[in-house]
């Protein structure tokens, strides 16, 4: 009895997991080299929905006001391609890593996408 209450628990989870739309990032990492304080950098963080349904981003802020995260609040259908775009706005100079985080509808968890660099007076 509990061994086939097993099996079809692990079948329910495999089927779950199926189901999941995933997502395959082209990059979750850029690195921006050394930025002149006072600049704005443009990011761009391209996707691709490789799941059976459509996809939409529900949330996506920056890691702090220094950045603006701009995204499409259209689906993304089986196959296409969508960009994150991101403006960060240097202001202290130094080392910095910063981050995006994106959730959407193919699953609970946050993704996080980094960038980093170097401001320079």
């Amino acid at each position: 009895m509990k061994q086939t209450l097993s099996i079809v628990l692990l079948g329910i989870a495999v089927a779950v997991v199926a189901h999941v739309a995933p997502i395959t990032w082209k990059t979750t990492s850029l690195e921006l080299g050394q930025v002149e304080i006072g600049e704005t950098k443009e990011l761009s963080f391209e996707f691709t929905n490789e799941g059976d349904e459509p996809v939409r981003i529900l949330e996506a802020k920056g890691s702090c006001g220094c950045t603006v995260v701009d995204f499409s609040k259209n689906e993304i259908k089986s196959g296409e391609t969508a960009t994150i775009q991101a403006n960060f706005k240097s202001s202290k100079v130094g080392v910095f890593k910063k981050s995006v985080k994106v959730k959407t509808t193919a699953s609970g968890e946050y993704t996080q996408l980094w960038f980093s660099g170097e401001v320079v007076d």
